[in-house]
């Protein structure tokens, strides 16, 4: 009776594994239907970009001239000085930002201390149950309880 069972379970788990192979052929697209689409259709330039939630027509004006702009060399010394320091400006705030992101990384990655030790409680108190015996029922009783309240103080500062 044991090999009747033990052998359809076997024969079950064959025929599911092999049974992707023989119904999903999504490899075979026919070519026709496959359209060709240009990247230069697909370039959005930002100035024409408009979003309303009006129900009158968008009109689009034609875009401002390019702005000409000096290189570091055609600047003089206060423009120069003036571009210095927005650049520092700028590489300290992301320096700022890039530890701010760390530290909350860092933060998510680690365990919240109160659920360390509601874990811990409650491994305690599961193993001291199991063990069983009336010493070791008390010690996983109260490890549980004990494991409960640091998991619902977590929970009340989630």
């Amino acid at each position: 009776m044991k090999k009747i069972v033990c052998l359809s379970v076997v024969a079950a788990v064959v025929a599911s594994c092999s049974a992707p192979q023989y119904t999903a052929h999504f490899h075979n697209a026919r070519p026709e239907a496959v359209v060709a689409v240009e990247p230069a259709n697909l370039q959005v330039q930002p100035e024409q970009v408009i979003a309303s939630l009006s129900e009158a027509p968008v009109v689009v004006a034609p875009a401002p001239a390019a702005e000409v702009r000096k290189t570091y060399a055609q600047m003089n010394k206060s423009e120069r000085h003036a571009l210095r320091q927005h650049l520092k400006a700028e590489v300290k705030d992301y320096v700022k930002a890039k530890k701010e992101y760390a530290k909350s990384a860092q933060a998510a990655k680690a365990m919240d201390h109160d659920l360390k030790l509601a874990a811990i409680f409650g491994a305690v108190g599961l193993v001291g149950l199991l063990i069983g015996g009336d010493v070791f029922w008390l010690i996983g009783g109260i490890a549980m309880i004990i494991g409960v309240v640091f998991f619902v103080k977590w929970l009340v500062r989630q």
